[in-house]
C-alpha cells in the first residue's frame, strides 16, 4: 500500500516524495497547496485556496494559477490523481493516498519510539514548512498556526510517553527531555525529567534540569516555578523523591496544590476564542492570555495555572469540569476576540466553576494598529477588575467556615473585611486574627503585607499606643514578606512608602519603588503606594498621572477609598484644591472613618471656601481622634516644602481643628 502512496515531507522545508517512483516535487506553491489540505482543512473552497496562495495577483489570475497547479499535481503521480478530488467549487483531499511526515512522527511516539527528528531539540516544530511564510501574509499566519497545532500534538504525545510505566526509565527520560526541549517552560515535562533522572540514580542531573528550568522561567517570564516544582526539587535534595508509580496522561496527573498555596484559590486563563468571519492570527489571542497570566502571577494574591499546562484542554467542551476535578481550579478567565476590518472587539469574563456563575464581564474595543500596545492595558484592567470580584466570592465562602478551619488565605480575607471597616473594635479584632495568621503561616507573604497595612492604618488613624513601635512593626512584616517573595510588588512599594514618610529615607524609597514597579507594573495597589511620595517631594504632576492610573484600575476595590485619598493628596500638593476636595469627598463617601482623608478633605474644602463641609470633616476627625492637634501633625508631615506644610496647618485650623 505504501508503494502506492506519496509522502508529504514538511520538516526543513517541504516537498512531495515517492522513493519507489522516483518522484520529488519541490514547486513551492503546489507543495503549499497540498500541505494546506493535508495538515489542516482536507477540503477547502477553490476561491479560498486561490486567494491564500496566489494573493499577490488578480482574482482571475489566481483562479487560473490554481487550476493549473491542481492539474499538474494530479498528473505527477497516480496517487495524487486519486487523492485530489475536484469539482467546480471545492477541492478535497483523500488522506488514504498520502503519508504526512508529522503523522509518522506521532505514530512513532505512540509506538514507544523516539523519532530521530525530535532528538535535535525544540527547533523541530519551527522547521515545519520552513521558508513557506514567504508565500504570502495569509499563508504565513496559517503556517504559524499549524506549527502551534502540531507542536501541541507532539508535546502531548511525548508527555504521555514519558508517563508510560511499560517503557524503560531511560527511554521515558528521552521522551521527557524531548518534551522539555520542545517546550522549555513546560512544568509537567520538567517534573517528569527530574523524577526520571532521580529514578535512574542521577540526582545531579535532576537538579541541573531544575536549575536550567528555573533560570529559563526567571529570564523569559520573570516568574519562579510553581510551588509543586519547587517542592519536588527540595524532595530530591533531601533524597525523598519517588518516580511516578502509575501511567499518567498529561497535566491531569497534577495533584492538588491547595495546601502548598496556603488555600489561595486556583485560577486558569483559557485561550481567547475567535469569533466572526474575519480571520484572527492565533498569536494575538495568545499574547493577551500570556499578559493576563504574567500579571496575575506577579500579584501573587491567587495561584494561576500555567497556560502550557492547560492548552491541550482548551478545545474540550467539558474544560471547566476537567480543570476543577484534575487541577483544583475554582475560577476561569475566558473570552472571545472578533475582528471587523481594522477594529478588534474583545469580551472577557470571570466565572466560578463550582457554582457555574459569571462573576464579572467586560467588553473592550481597539484599533488593529493599536492592538499590540492595547494588549498590556487590557490585561492590566482585566486583572485589577477581576481580583476584587474573586476576593468577594471567596470571602462569601469563607463566612460559611469556622475560623479554626480557615486557610491562611481565608483568614486574610476575613481580617481585611474588618480592617477596612475602620471601626475600632472590629479593627482590633482584625489585628488579633492577623497576628495569629502570620504566626501560623509565617511564609505566607500576603498575610505579612496585610499585617503591615494594619499597623500603618493604626498609626494613621491615631489609634497607636506607641507610633514608633508600630512603624517598626510595619517594616518588620514587610521585610518578612520579602523574605518569602522577593519580587512582591506590593510589599516593596509599601516598604518604600513607609521609609519615605516616616524615616525620610527618600533615596532608598525610590529604589524600592522602582523595583516594585518592575515586579508588578500593572497592579493598582502597587502603583498607589508609589504615588504619595512623588506628591510630597515636589513631583506633583507625575504623582497625579500615576495615581489617576491607579484609581482607574482600582474601580470596585474595597480599598478604593485609599486610592481616592492618595489622589486628593497629589492634587492638594499641586495646588488643585477643587480637585483635592472632589477626590477627598469621594473617598469619604466610600469610607467616612478614614481620618487621614478627613483631615486633607477638611483643608481642601477650607481652601475652596466650602466651610460647612470643611467643618463637618473636622468634626468627624475629632470624633475619631480625640487628641488630634494640628501642630503635631504639621511638625511631622512628609511635605518636603515647608511652605506647603505651613499652608496645610493654616487650612486645618481654618476648618476648625485645634492647634
Amino acid at each position: 500500500m505504501n508503494e502506492e502512496r506519496v509522502t508529504l515531507k514538511v520538516l526543513s522545508g517541504a516537498w512531495i516524495d515517492q522513493h519507489a517512483g522516483g518522484l520529488r516535487m519541490t514547486a513551492r506553491k503546489k507543495v503549499a497547496l497540498l500541505a494546506y489540505l493535508a495538515l489542516d482543512r482536507r477540503s477547502a473552497p477553490r476561491d479560498l485556496l486561490a486567494g491564500l496562495i496566489w494573493g499577490d495577483v488578480s482574482d482571475a489570475k489566481a483562479r487560473s494559477s490554481l487550476r493549473q497547479a491542481l492539474s499538474e499535481l494530479r498528473s505527477q503521480h497516480p496517487a495524487l490523481g486519486r487523492a485530489l478530488l475536484i469539482d467546480r467549487t471545492m477541492v478535497t483531499l483523500d488522506p488514504a493516498h498520502l503519508i504526512v511526515e508529522t503523522d509518522l512522527i506521532l505514530d512513532e511516539i505512540r509506538q514507544g519510539r523516539l523519532p530521530a527528528a525530535l532528538r535535535g531539540g525544540g527547533e523541530t516544530i519551527n522547521d515545519i514548512l520552513y521558508g513557506f511564510e514567504s508565500i504570502g501574509s495569509r499563508y504565513a499566519d496559517w503556517v504559524h498556526e499549524i506549527r502551534k497545532t502540531y507542536g501541541d500534538r507532539i508535546l502531548t504525545a511525548l508527555t504521555e510517553a514519558a508517563g508510560r510505566t511499560d517503557l524503560p526509565a531511560a527511554l521515558r527520560m528521552d521522551f521527557a527531555e524531548a518534551a522539555l526541549a520542545l517546550d522549555p517552560l513546560g512544568e509537567i515535562q520538567c517534573r517528569y525529567a527530574m523524577r526520571l533522572a532521580t529514578e535512574l540514580g542521577d540526582i545531579g542531573k535532576a537538579l541541573q534540569i531544575y536549575a536550567a528550568f528555573y533560570a529559563k522561567m526567571e529570564a523569559e517570564l520573570d516568574m519562579e516555578p510553581s510551588l509543586e516544582t519547587q517542592d519536588l526539587a527540595v524532595d530530591i535534595k533531601l533524597g525523598s523523591a519517588n518516580a511516578p508509580s502509575a501511567p499518567v496522561s498529561g497535566p491531569a496527573a497534577i495533584p492538588p496544590a491547595t495546601l502548598r498555596n496556603h488555600g489561595r484559590p486556583i485560577l486558569a486563563v483559557l485561550p481567547m476564542r475567535p469569533r466572526g468571519p474575519e480571520p484572527i492570527a492565533g498569536f494575538l489571542a495568545e499574547m493577551l492570555v500570556d499578559n493576563i497570566v504574567m500579571r496575575m502571577t506577579r500579584i501573587r494574591d491567587i495561584a494561576v495555572i500555567s497556560r502550557v499546562s492547560i492548552r491541550h484542554l482548551s478545545e474540550r467542551p467539558d474544560v471547566a469540569q476537567v480543570l476543577q476535578q484534575d487541577l483544583c481550579v475554582r475560577y476561569v478567565i475566558s473570552g472571545t476576540m472578533r475582528r471587523e476590518g481594522e477594529t478588534y472587539f474583545l469580551n472577557v469574563e470571570l466565572s466560578k466553576i463550582d457554582e457555574g456563575l459569571i462573576l464579572w464581564v467586560e467588553h473592550y474595543e481597539t484599533a488593529a494598529a493599536d492592538l499590540s500596545r492595547a494588549q498590556s492595558r487590557i490585561a492590566d484592567e482585566v486583572v485589577n477588575r477581576i481580583l476584587p470580584n474573586l476576593h468577594l466570592a471567596e470571602l462569601r465562602d469563607a463566612h460559611l467556615i469556622e475560623l479554626d478551619h480557615l486557610s491562611a488565605y481565608q483568614h486574610v480575607l476575613r481580617a481585611q473585611e474588618l480592617v477596612y471597616s475602620l471601626r475600632r473594635s472590629k479593627f482590633e479584632d482584625a489585628g488579633v486574627q492577623l497576628q495569629q495568621t502570620v504566626q501560623t503561616w509565617p511564609d505566607f507573604a500576603p498575610a505579612q503585607v496585610v499585617m503591615a497595612d494594619w499597623f500603618s492604618l493604626r498609626v494613621g488613624q491615631g489609634w497607636s499606643p506607641d507610633a514608633a513601635q508600630d512603624i517598626a512593626q510595619i517594616n518588620r512584616h514587610l521585610e518578612n514578606a520579602l523574605q518569602s517573595e522577593r519580587r512582591n510588588g506590593r510589599a516593596l512599594a509599601m516598604l518604600g512608602h513607609n521609609k519615605a514618610i516616616y524615616a525620610r529615607r527618600h533615596l532608598e524609597a525610590n529604589i524600592l519603588f522602582e523595583e516594585a514597579l518592575s515586579a508588578a507594573p500593572g497592579d493598582a495597589e502597587t502603583l498607589m503606594w508609589t504615588g504619595p511620595n512623588l506628591a510630597f517631594s515636589g513631583r506633583e504632576q507625575e504623582a497625579i498621572e500615576r495615581l489617576e492610573h491607579a484609581r482607574a484600575l482600582n474601580r470596585n476595590d474595597p480599598l478604593g477609598f485609599r486610592a481616592d485619598h492618595f489622589l486628593a493628596i497629589a492634587c492638594f500638593a499641586a495646588g488643585q484644591m477643587e480637585k483635592a476636595a472632589q477626590f477627598g469627598l469621594a473617598s469619604a463617601m466610600r469610607n467616612g472613618l478614614y481620618t487621614s482623608n478627613l483631615r486633607l478633605t477638611a483643608a481642601a474644602c477650607a481652601a475652596t471656601d466650602q466651610m460647612d463641609t470643611a467643618q463637618e470633616m473636622a468634626a468627624r476627625v475629632m470624633a475619631l481622634e480625640l487628641e488630634f492637634r494640628v501642630s503635631r501633625l504639621v511638625a511631622n508631615h512628609p511635605f518636603r516644602d515647608p511652605a506647603k506644610r505651613a499652608l496645610y496647618g493654616e487650612l486645618l485650623a481654618a476648618a476648625g481643628l485645634p492647634n
